[in-house]
């Protein structure tokens, strides 16, 4: 066996189990894609050894020519399918991606004609080579033109990430390219240019390199990750259910007080005549009603914020700070009131909206005043937060300072680290989701601290009038 069949063979095989790895390990649709992509390059790369092979019959060779070739039309389309999936944005380019697969079948159903390959021709070092015909240069275009399109998404989802998630995206990125790249200069030859096939040594370099990236940064892990969003999760439903407790008993226990004293009164008969007597009535039930909408719109406010998903498509609205942190408030005052936290807001009446996702400013900043909460905790001192947003170059700062135990300058660099805390029961999760958020809506999150003194987590976000482009220097 030639060593450039020998090099197609290996790629295959641990193609195909990596693949199959992969999937056992995501059985979810990124895992039954990535597999997808895995079976479409193994089945080119069968067929392709075969070709190349100075062992092979020419009419072997051509219908192994035609047949991996057209297999060859669903690996673009594979790859960009799991691109998007795995970066979110599948429902954005659904139209397109099924428009592909279309031209893909049709390419399919017509690879064993001579319009996609009329025959094989001696080139370089090989007895075969596939001659393209005129279908086959539309494989051709697809091809170049869908491929950059799945690193073009992965490129960007590289940009709003940070800590380890970057460094799986970009591991699996250049492992991905120099597959690709190996792959893509099969097809020079193709159209009677003499060009050296040594790229076909990089392929086994894309199987290899994917198991060292999966091993060493934890890529297409996610038991571990689920288990900790979910312990999150139950945290932050745990915080939600006392703030219902706290702010809607209050109301009713007024509610129930006026109607108590309002009965016991006219019991002892202390009204002088009927008409006092229905106009405290009145006044009970007026008071009453003011309780019962106070109590409505708590429990209003809780909804939207249990209802607000975080997985669909990014909105972006001018959006008032001071208002989000105004609704928010509701949700952790029984935290604050728990632990005798005094919370202190400095907010500017005057201060500009920002271009921001509601729905992801209302967690990133419910996130950080829990998780000051917690660090207040610690301490068993008096607690203080201290909520303060500023105008400065066009962005918005927004910090959260407290008065906790504070964080050594050494694992400062951590806080936003996957897994990483220092709290008993934490999971560290908390800020690492944070971080996520905020670089989804293209703003920058920052922390300094100062032992037994305080932390302060600041916020940039972009006014709702500065452009994309300067939100993201």
């Amino acid at each position: 066996m030639d060593p450039y069949s020998f090099s197609a063979l290996c790629f295959v095989f641990c193609s195909f189990f990596v693949g199959i790895l992969v999937w056992l390990k995501r059985l979810d649709q990124v895992g039954m894609l990535f597999f997808w992509h895995s079976i479409c390059i193994s089945l080119w790369g069968v067929g392709f050894a075969m070709v190349i092979s100075p062992a092979t019959s020419y009419e072997t060779a051509l219908w192994a020519a035609r047949s991996a070739n057209g297999v060859v039309a669903f690996i673009p389309i594979a790859w960009f399918h799991f691109s998007l999936t795995l970066t979110n944005k599948l429902e954005r380019r659904r139209r397109v991606l099924w428009v592909l697969y279309g031209v893909a079948i049709i390419i399919l159903c017509l690879s064993s004609t001579p319009w996609f390959i009329p025959n094989l021709f001696p080139i370089l070092n090989f007895k075969h080579y596939t001659h393209a015909g005129p279908l086959y240069t539309l494989l051709t275009l697809v091809y170049f033109l869908t491929v950059p399109l799945g690193f073009y998404e992965l490129i960007q989802k590289t940009r709003v990430t940070s800590g380890e998630e970057k460094k799986q995206l970009l591991g699996l990125l250049v492992v991905s390219f120099l597959g690709y790249l190996g792959g893509s200069l099969s097809f020079i030859p193709v159209y009677g240019i003499p060009f050296p096939q040594y790229g076909l040594f990089l392929l086994p370099i894309f199987p290899f390199g994917l198991a060292f990236v999966m091993t060493r940064t934890n890529l297409f892990e996610v038991e571990q990750l689920a288990q900790a969003a979910h312990r999150d999760k139950l945290t932050a439903i745990g915080v939600l259910a006392a703030s219902i407790n706290h702010e809607v008993k209050n109301p009713l226990f007024i509610i129930k007080g006026l109607a108590e004293n309002c009965l016991e009164r006219q019991k002892e008969g202390i009204f002088p005549s009927k008409e006092k007597a229905l106009e405290s009535a009145n006044d009970a039930m007026k008071r009453s009603m003011e309780q019962a909408d106070r109590a409505m719109d708590i429990i209003k406010r809780l909804s939207l914020f249990a209802k607000a998903g975080i997985d669909s498509e990014i909105k972006f609205e001018p959006v008032k700070v001071a208002q989000v942190i105004e609704d928010i408030l509701p949700l952790v005052r029984y935290e604050l009131a728990a632990y005798g936290i005094a919370l202190t807001r400095d907010l500017p009446p005057d201060l500009p909206e920002v271009r921001a996702d509601r729905r992801y400013l209302e967690e990133i900043l419910f996130n950080l005043i829990v998780n000051a909460c917690q660090a207040v905790k610690e301490t068993g001192k008096p607690g203080e937060i201290v909520i303060r947003a500023v105008s400065e170059d066009e962005k918005v700062r927004v910090t959260i300072q407290d008065n906790g135990p504070g964080i050594p300058a050494g694992k400062l660099k951590d806080v936003f680290r996957p897994f990483y805390t220092t709290k008993a029961e934490g999971t560290g999760l908390g800020l690492y989701i944070t971080q996520q958020l905020i670089e989804k809506i293209h703003g920058r999150i920052d922390v300094r601290s100062e032992v037994g003194v305080n932390t302060v987590f600041s916020i940039i976000l972009g006014a709702k009038n500065t452009s994309l482009e300067k939100n993201l220097k």
